[in-house]
């Protein structure tokens, strides 16, 4: 999946009744924050699960007024959770929140949890995280 593709996805979602196209979607989302430089410059590059995890938590941050889990120590069971210091939080937050689920490898005969930072977020997640985001931003403003 594309970083345009997924940001108009995500964006469509919540805002039907204010549709954007793409370049001014992208240059909203950066103004606003909730995208960075380098995903409204490489818009059409393969998007991974951190940079995923970074986008769907400033969105929900600043577009739908959730605010932060306080406590993100729980997320400490991901082994791989510290691979990219700038993304703890991002990560933590929408796995705590069951947005973006762990995967189990296996190493020497043990399972570890890892989010797998690097692999390419795949069309078929997107659906079920839109569906849990929706219920996030739901239960957060009642």
């Amino acid at each position: 999946m594309e970083s345009k593709d997924f940001i108009k996805a995500l964006w469509s979602y919540f805002f039907q009744d204010n549709p954007l196209c793409d370049d001014a979607l992208l240059r909203y989302a950066h103004t606003r924050g909730w995208i960075e430089d380098q995903d409204e410059r490489f818009c059409n590059n393969t998007l991974n699960r951190q940079t995923a995890a970074r986008i769907i938590h400033q969105f929900m941050r600043i577009e739908l007024g959730v605010p932060d889990l306080e406590n993100i120590s729980g997320a400490n069971e991901l082994t791989d959770l510290y691979t990219c210091h700038t993304c703890v939080n991002h990560i933590a937050q929408v796995f705590l929140r069951g947005i973006m689920d762990a995967q189990l490898v296996e190493r020497d005969g043990v399972e570890y949890k890892v989010f797998n930072h690097l692999e390419e977020l795949s069309e078929k997640e997107m659906p079920v995280i839109l569906e849990r985001v929706s219920a996030i931003s739901c239960s957060s403003s009642e």
